[in-house]
């Protein structure tokens, strides 16, 4: 298993019945898909008490599409269980995007702080716990310092083209043939790997 601080990808969970929008249009944040005529389209995963504080705090975390270093994360886990890992799919794309595009890092979970700290890319990398996010066999997230240090977050504005997608995740046969479905076509990009998703 690749440590997350040698890997090169970043991770973003979605439900499965967006995946195919996000291969044809692309991957937004969550304020560009509300205001857009996709919003109607889009299923919401996302812990709506994280969305009201985000609001709160008037952070504009709304208007970035937030990737997370590694999969299996505690917002992975949280998701999975509530919804199923089955009906999740990871979205992935390479950490070398950020040489494209604007990428930036908040290196704790964005929640430990009423603002949290945005980094340049390279500064953020540094700041990440590495230690703790490396250190697999000891990644308790009932600790919450443990907890913060994995929620380390990599955003951007920028649309994510759908051309800069490198692989989707799912969790099953059934759940690449469904979105395969809605595209009209195969997409070798969607790979079934259940050690992806949660349970730890």
């Amino acid at each position: 298993m690749t440590a997350p601080s040698q890997g090169k990808l970043l991770y973003h969970l979605t439900h499965i019945s967006n995946v195919s929008s996000i291969l044809k249009y692309g991957l937004a944040s969550r304020n560009k898909i509300m205001n857009s005529s996709l919003q109607n389209q889009f299923v919401d995963i996302a812990d709506q008490k994280i969305i009201r504080s985000r609001e709160e705090h008037n952070n504009h975390l709304l208007d970035y599409v937030l990737f997370h270093f590694y999969a299996k994360n505690p917002f992975d886990g949280a998701v999975c269980q509530s919804q199923g890992s089955e009906n999740m799919a990871i979205i992935t794309v390479y950490r070398d995007l950020h040489k494209k595009q604007d990428f930036y890092i908040i290196p704790m979970h964005p929640l430990d702080r009423e603002v949290p700290k945005i980094f340049s890319y390279e500064e953020g990398f540094k700041r990440v716990r590495w230690d703790i996010l490396d250190n697999v066999s000891n990644r308790d997230y009932h600790k919450q310092t443990i907890k913060n240090a994995c929620m380390a977050e990599c955003i951007t504005e920028s649309l994510v083209q759908a051309a800069d997608i490198a692989y989707v995740f799912v969790y099953s046969v059934e759940a690449k043939m469904e979105i395969e479905r809605n595209l009209g076509h195969p997409d070798p990009r969607i790979k079934v790997d259940p050690n992806k998703f949660p349970p730890f």
